[in-house]
Parts: structure tokens; sequence; C-alpha cells
């Protein structure tokens, strides 16, 4: 267990985690730290600061930092079709049941017992703002992990039971959205009296204590989780958008985007350079169709130009013109491809080794919403706009996210009004033809805006890989190249198969058993790591 905060919230953490759930312990820890083993200590108001900033801190950390290339790199972004991952079994589909373990590990061990005990006091104190605050971040993090997983421990977590039941995952959103609605409604009441509502102030690295910003992410929230739910159960996903635009402010400007500000509590900060770092991440073959065809000036943000060294000078006359272009590497290729892996598009300059205490990590940003709500209105619901309006302002915002607030408007405007198409990746012996054939221009035809919508959502995802992968899953868009080989059995990209989520957390065989055992019944009655999740109705 990581030590993110003041060691005398750690034993009172561990002993949380131990009644919270029983699959991990934190004996190791509990001993190593304190040498009254008995001894529990009192949480009280004065811990909520130091409480919330461990749940925030390692709610990021599971998804883009300790474990980025565990949960990150290995799983999610080559998974969406963001990278190609230099592992090359783990880009051929392998898991790592020890590395995929450790998100759940983190949200049950060190997130949830910060945030229940912190709701708990909070409950008696009558503290309106840190129980919701809390609670919205409690939804984050398991509307990630039921996406990751399926059914999950929710209703019942944090009891102290000696075994959590596992929630199908239709259970789970209901209550996330129930959650949601609660939270948001509490702190606009308080936000009524006090505008400039402030919690935890430097403690939350996210929005600096500013609660106003966090009402707006629990809509935008509540907003992707209907939108996730639309496929498989219309009628509560209609529902759910429209009340979440109905109950107000939503993501909608960069001054909403949730960054958090890295830190060197842990020494490692943004995970994304120090992948750069290992050379583990490049650019896809996916980004490299879609962003030269498009001539997106998102391109230079998101990659780098191949650089000249020491090994790709040596590579053969196709790998080695890369040098000083973008390129694209075919996730999921034969084998003997990865030994030219250097002659590829690493990140951005703003994600190079040295940037890890100094690039925020994305944890969710206002384009997205904006797509959200052109789905939405794509759909017949009322968002308040046309699905044409809100798809164009999601691409400028996402522009402007990288590219700057100043950024040309006629550059945008003429980047939204192209007709340019995606191209086939330069240089590569796997494809000659393009990912897709869409344009950026909004279409007349309705099947090709959904697909439009789809692909700049994609783009403007980026780097939040789960997302990404989550979208990917739900709607299978953009239409990415399949990869084309698989060490996986259970997945067959040949016959169409992809990655459609992680088995159950093997600790959790042995210490809770019977409810992994009614975990599997719910999802079909297989572990298996290409079964689709309730909201993905694909075959697979």
């Amino acid at each position: 267990m990581k030590r993110y905060i003041l060691n005398k919230f750690k034993l009172k953490l561990c002993c949380a985690a131990v009644l919270f759930l029983t699959f991990f312990s934190c004996t190791d820890d509990f001993m190593e730290i304190n040498t009254n083993t008995t001894e529990f200590m009192e949480l009280s108001t004065k811990e909520y600061g130091e409480l919330f900033f461990q749940a925030e801190h390692v709610g990021v950390a599971w998804q883009s930092t300790d474990d980025m290339s565990r949960m990150s790199s290995t799983l999610a972004l080559h998974n969406c079709g963001y990278i190609a991952c230099g592992q090359a079994a783990y880009d051929c589909y392998q898991l790592s049941q020890g590395w995929e373990n450790s998100g759940f590990k983190d949200v049950y061990v060190d997130v949830l017992p910060c945030l229940i005990s912190m709701m708990d006091v909070a409950k008696q104190a009558g503290d309106v703002g840190p129980y919701n605050l809390a609670l919205i971040w409690k939804v984050f993090q398991l509307q990630r992990v039921t996406d990751v997983w399926g059914p999950t421990p929710y209703s019942e977590a944090g009891t102290g039971k000696e075994t959590i039941p596992y929630d199908s995952q239709k259970d789970v959103y209901y209550q996330m959205f129930d959650d949601l609605t609660s939270a948001v409604t509490a702190l606009n009441k308080e936000l009524e009296s006090d505008p400039d509502m402030n919690l935890f102030g430097s403690n939350d690295n996210i929005y600096a204590g500013d609660v106003s910003k966090w009402v707006k992410l629990a809509n935008t929230l509540r907003l992707r989780m209907a939108i996730r739910i639309s496929n498989v159960d219309p009628t509560k996903a209609q529902q759910e958008a429209e009340a979440a635009i109905a109950a107000g402010s939503m993501m909608e400007t960069n001054d909403d985007d949730a960054l958090f500000t890295v830190s060197d509590l842990d020494g490692e900060g943004n995970g994304m350079p120090r992948m750069e770092s290992f050379y583990q991440d490049v650019m896809s073959t996916n980004m490299e169709s879609v962003l030269k065809g498009y001539n997106d000036p998102r391109m230079e943000e998101y990659w780098s130009p191949v650089e000249e060294n020491l090994v790709n000078v040596n590579f053969p006359a196709i790998y080695k013109q890369n040098i000083g272009g973008y390129h694209g590497f075919a996730s999921g290729s034969d084998p003997t491809e990865y030994t030219y892996f250097r002659a590829f598009s690493k990140y951005g300059p703003r994600f190079v080794d040295g940037n890890q205490l100094v690039t925020p990590i994305n944890v969710m940003n206002a384009a997205e919403a904006w797509f959200l709500k052109a789905e939405g209105a794509w759909l017949g619901w009322n968002m308040g706009g046309t699905a044409q309006n809100f798809y164009e302002k999601g691409i400028e915002i996402s522009i402007k996210q990288w590219k700057g607030t100043s950024y040309s408007s006629t550059a945008i405007n003429d980047y939204i009004n192209s007709t340019a198409t995606p191209v086939a990746p330069d240089n590569y012996p796997y494809y000659d033809e393009p990912m897709t054939n869409i344009p950026v221009k909004f279409s007349s035809d309705k099947t090709t805006q959904y697909e439009q919508i789809l692909t700049q959502k994609w783009i403007a995802l980026f780097p939040c890989a789960f997302e990404a992968w989550a979208e990917f899953r739900r709607t299978r868009l953009p239409k990415l190249y399949p990869k084309k080989y698989s060490v996986n059995a259970n997945v067959l990209p040949a016959t169409g198969q992809i990655l459609t989520r992680c088995p159950f957390a093997k600790d959790e065989y042995s210490a809770n058993a019977t409810e992994v055992a009614n975990a599997i019944e719910m999802i079909g009655g297989e572990d298996l790591e290409n079964v689709p999740l309730w909201w993905d109705v694909n075959d697979n």
C-alpha cells in the first residue's frame, strides 16, 4: 500500500480497509508504522482535507501515475486505439492478473476507505459539503471500476461485513445515478447561500476546492453514464441525460477541465512522461491515419516526430525513413515487428521525460461534455441544442484545450468545415487503406453523423484512455484497425473479437469466493475477458 498521506492517518486507514473489504491486507504497513497495534485512532472533521487528498491522489494514480504501465499502457491505451504498446505480448491481448488487479486493489483498499470514513464523520457532523464531494468522487471511481470489471461491490461496500456482495452492473449504475442526483441537489442548495463555497483548498489537486466546478463534473459524469447505457436501457438513459441537463451547470469551457496537479509525493507524477522515457508507448496507426488525414492541429501536441537514435539509425530503409516524421505502429503486429518499435512517434512535447512533475493529469475535460450532448441530441433527446452545434463546439473546445484559447478561430473553423478524410499510414507494410473515410465536416447522413461524433470524441478524449476504451466497446467506433495477432486464446481478432473486460481479481477468489461466483453468474457464467459488459450490446 502506498504512503501518500500523513503517517498519523495510516493506522486508521489500514483498519478501515480491513473492515471495508477483506480481500487485501494492510498488515505489513500496519506493523511497520505503528508500535501499538491495538490502538484505533478516531477520525474527526479536521481530517477531511487529508482524507480527500488521499482518495483523490490514489484515485488518479491507479490509472495515470504509479500504475501507468500496469493499468493504462498495457490495458487501456492500446485497447482504445491510441497507442501500440512496446511489450509485444500485452499489445497482443495478453493480460497480467497481478497488474490489472492493482487498480481494483487501489480503489477498495486506499480510495474508498478514505471516502467512506470521511462520509461517516460528515454525516454525523451534519457537514453537507464534505459528504457530497466525497460521494461524487466515489461515483467517479466506481464508474471506472465497473466499466473495467463489470459487477462490483457497491451497495454494501464499507459495511464491515466478512463477505461483501457484488452488485450487477445495472444495479451499480442505478445506484450511481441516485448518488449523483442527491449529491448535486445538496450541493446546489449549499451554493445558493454561498456561491464561492470552497472545500479542502490545496488538498484538492483537481479544482482547488471549488465546489461549483465539482457540481459541473458531477452533472457531466451523470450525462456520460446516461450515454453509456443508451443502447441497453434507452428509457432510463434518456431520463438521466435530460435530468443531468436540467440539474444546472455542466462542464463547458477549458476552465472547467478536471486536471490533476501533480506533486512530488510519490516521486513519479504524471505517468506519461515516464512511459515516454521507457519507449513503451508509441503512436498507433489509427492516430496517424486520422490526424494526418485531417491535418489535425493536435497532432504536434499529442505526438512527437521520430527522433534518430542509436537503434533506429541502423534499421531497414522502410523504418529508417520514418525519422523526422509522425508515424504510427500497428497495435497487435507480428511479434517480429516490435524489433523496430523505435522507428515510431512517442508522446508529444508536454509528455517528454522530465515533465512528470510539470504536466497535469487529464481526469475529465469539457470537450467530452459537448460530444455527449451531441450524441444525446442525435438520439432525439432534449439536450438544449442540435447535434451539429454540439459536435462543432466539442471540436473547438478540444483544440483550444491543446492549442490555447487564443488559437486562431479561423483555423478552427477551417478544420470544422474540412472535407479532408483520413489517409493510409505512411511507410507501414500492414495497411494501405485509411482507417475510415469520413470527413470532419458534419454530414447530412444520419449514420455518418454518428460515426463523426464518436470519432471526434475519441480524438478529444486523449489521453483519457479508460473512457475511450469504454466508448469503443460500447459503440465499436471509431473504426479502429483490428489487431493482426493475439496471444490470448479468448480474444481472436480474426473473428472480430476485442478485449471487453478484465477478469475478477484473483485474491477475491480466495477471500470473497462465494460473492465472486455470484458475480460470474451475473455476466453469463464465465469470468473471461471476451464477455461483453451489461451496456455493451455488440456481438463478440
